[in-house]
């Protein structure tokens, strides 16, 4: 299973939508995330790599 959560982009200067497995704590695109006690920031941008990655897994799956 996974999931998309918000977090950084690789320059780290953009909040972005990140996948990653369910219980991980490092995003599809090897970006470490942190947990956050506060709201995620608001956004409608995804990251590249992470939207790659997903996809190739979704398609070996068949």
């Amino acid at each position: 299973m996974y999931e998309m959560c918000t977090g950084l982009d690789e320059p780290g200067t953009t909040f972005v939508w990140h996948v990653k497995a369910k219980n991980g704590t490092v995003a599809l695109c090897g970006v470490p995330l942190e947990p956050t006690a506060t709201e995620p920031a608001e956004t409608d941008r995804h990251c590249p790599s992470c939207m790659l990655s997903f996809g190739r897994l979704v398609d070996q799956r068949g």
